[in-house]
This record gives structure tokens, sequence and C-alpha cells, in this order.
């Protein structure tokens, strides 16, 4: 734009001194006046020329130059008339659309991988070089937990680990990388396996608990059959004590292998509308009874609103059963126990010993157990019956009050 106004100005002087000395000339001396008058016009012929020449390609292509600074795609340059210049133009507009099209398929790549990241079931944390967490998709959002960050502090770039919660809910971490531009860009991709580990261990244990019950039953049986035959023949009182003690612990051993049986016969929940607070209430008295031969004291904080929530009355009450006997059985002395219901959601909290942070990744883990006649069983039950009504749920011994608390919430 600036060569434009030189010319001008330059052009401008140009006739201007003509012009001065035309009229110097006009009175003076008539040859002279009328040869500067013919230079004037054949000057005024040249700049004309020269400007359609050099100055209009000229400032043609600086406009071009400026959209592309201005990043402006949408415009073309037209075409000046001079043939080198046009041959410029017709090959600048050619790549103007080329690069707006391009532009245009990045965007529409970029928007779709920006949905498809949205949408994904798979939670991804994109973090700044330094490290830290500058954005994330909402599956992420949903799956981040205390305990997740804190493995994404330690975990290593290039490296993977599976998360069991207290929730019971198992997440793969990885410490992911993209190069962009000469730098490495870290990221972290989470992706929830607990549907698929459930799956994977129901169809393990039930299988094993299936062919253990088979054989132990199958020889159960005969045992007992046996010993009831012997029994006919012995008269002698010490035999007869021996084989009744026999009896009782071949038929606890029968008890033992049907309890597992029955973890893999949960029915599917035939729901109804019911209110919380009064299913909870429903179990009071036997809990009372069973919290009082323990001398443990239990309380009952049911909010008296009305809170609907569609349960498997049999299957939740079961479920509740055996939340409270693991409380009991964590308490030494001077046991308490509160049962508390707001809306859509039922807590158990109990001052038993409490639940460390490695134990609670492991709790709801098949046949795990950290009693010493455990079997793993009473929280891999209430796992199922939970996780059939759609519930969340976690188990977690507070730091701050030492208390444990089991906190289920409906859907």
């Amino acid at each position: 734009m600036k060569l434009r106004y030189y010319f001008l100005l330059l052009s401008l002087l140009i006739v201007g001194l003509f012009a001065l000395l035309m009229w110097l000339t006009f009175n003076v001396h008539l040859t002279i006046f009328y040869v500067a008058e013919g230079m004037l016009v054949v000057v005024l012929i040249f700049l004309v020329v020269f400007y359609r020449k050099v100055i209009r390609p000229i400032d043609t292509l600086t406009g071009g130059m400026e959209l592309l600074r201005d990043q402006d795609m949408s415009t073309t340059l037209a075409q000046s008339g001079q043939k080198e210049t046009d041959e410029i133009v017709k090959t600048f507009n050619a790549l103007i659309t080329r690069l707006r099209n391009e532009h245009l398929r990045l965007d529409e790549q970029n928007s779709f991988l920006n949905l498809l990241i949205d949408a994904s079931p798979m939670g991804v944390i994109l973090c700044d070089l330094s490290g830290n967490v500058k954005s994330m998709n909402p599956a992420a959002q949903k799956m981040l937990t205390p305990a997740i960050s804190e493995a994404m502090k330690t975990l290593p770039l290039g490296e993977d680990t599976t998360l069991r919660l207290s929730n019971s809910q198992i997440y793969h971490l990885s410490h992911l990388s993209f190069l962009d531009r000469g730098y490495q860009h870290p990221f972290f991709l989470i992706e929830s396996l607990t549907s698929e580990v459930m799956k994977a261990e129901k169809v393990a244990y039930e299988k094993v608990i299936r062919m253990i019950a088979h054989e132990v039953n199958n020889n159960v049986a005969g045992i007992v059959s046996t010993l009831d035959l012997i029994g006919e023949e012995l008269h002698s009182d010490t035999s007869k004590e021996a084989l009744d003690a026999s009896r009782e612990r071949t038929q606890k051993m029968a008890d033992f292998v049907t309890r597992f049986a029955n973890v893999v016969k949960i029915p599917e929940p035939q729901l109804t509308l019911c209110d919380l607070s009064e299913e909870v209430e429903a179990c009071h008295s036997f809990l009372e009874g069973l919290c009082q031969t323990h001398h443990i004291h239990l309380t009952f904080n049911l909010t008296d609103e009305a809170i609907p929530v569609h349960l498997d009355t049999t299957l939740f009450q079961q479920a509740l059963v055996n939340i409270v006997k693991n409380a009991i059985e964590s308490i030494t002395d001077k046991g308490e126990i509160t049962i508390t219901t707001v809306p859509k959601t039922l807590t158990i909290t109990d001052n038993g010993r409490g639940i460390s942070p490695e134990v609670a990744q492991h709790i709801f883990t098949p046949f795990y157990s950290t009693k010493p006649q455990g079997q793993g069983l009473g929280l891999l039950l209430i796992r199922d019956i939970l996780t059939k009504h759609g519930c969340t749920f976690t188990l977690l011994t507070s730091p701050d009050d030492g208390l444990t608390r089991f906190t289920i919430v409906f859907p």
C-alpha cells in the first residue's frame, strides 16, 4: 500500500514540475511551451503504463500477502491484466483454495475427533508439558477418584496399572504420550474393567464351586449312608457317639459347600417400587436382636421423608443383614452400629477395627477374607446383589474419625 502512495506523490510532483515549466514558458517562448506540453503527455502516458505494469501487480501481490498474514482463506485475488502477474495470481488462488479445503478438512476432522473423545466410554485426561491436568472428557470426569489421582502422580510415563477400588470398581490406567511439533504431550487413559472382570470372575468361581459342590455332595451322601448302616449294626454307646460326631462333621462339610453353591444361585431381582426406610425398618427387630447378642448398640436414623427405590425386598434384606454381620464381626469392644437413610442413600456405620487402604483394594475380590476362618463369600454376595440392583457402593474407613461406612447409592 505504501508503494502506491509513493507513486502517486511522485506522479503529482512530476506533473507539477511540468505544469510549472509550461506556465513559465507560456509567455516567454512558445516552442519550449509546446515541447514541455508534449513531454507532459508522454510522461502521463508513461506513468499510466508504469502503474498498470508494475505498481498494480505489486499491489495485488501485497494484498495476497496480507490475506495470508490474516489467515483469510475465503478471498481470492483478482486478475491484474498483466500476463506475468496473472500467472502468479492464478497460482496464488489455487494455493489459497487448497489451503482453504485443507483447513476445512482439518476442522471437520478435529470436530469429529472431539465429539468422538467426548462420547468415548474410555476416560481421556490431557496434561500440559509440566504434567498438570489440562482437560478431560466426560467419561474421565465420572471415573476420576482420589485413588486414581494418587496413582496418576506415581505412574511413570509409558507404563500402566490396574486399580481395584473400595467400591468394587476396577480400572486400567495408562500413562502415554504423543509427539506434536517436537514436544512429547503426556496424557492418561482410564478404562473401566469392572463388568468384564466381574463376568470373568463369576464364570471362573461358578465353575469351580459347582465342581466342588458336585464332588463333595456325592461323597457326603455316600458317607452318610454308610454311617447309617454302620450305626444300625453297632450297639456300643461309645461307637454311636463317634458315629454321631462323624455324621455332624460330614453334614457341616455339606453345609460349607452349600454356602458356596448358594453364591452362584442368586436369582435375578424382581424389582418393585418400595420405600427405602420402610424396608430397613422391616429388619429392625432381627438386626437389633443380632446386635444385642454381641452386646452392640444399634441405632436407626431413618428419614421421615419417603425414599422411593426399586428393590427386590428379599435380596435387599439379605444384603443388609450380611453388611451388619460384617460390621459386628469387625467390632471388638463397646461397639456401635448406626443405620442411616437419606434420599437415595443408605449408610451403615460402625466403630470396628477399620479397613486399611491395602485391604480396601481387595475386599470385594472373590474369596478374599481377612478373617482366619473367613471364606470371602459375604462381601461377594453383597456385591452381586447390589450390582444386580444397579447400585453404586463404597466401603471405607475414614481417617478423620476412624469410623467405617458402607454407603449404598440407589439409581
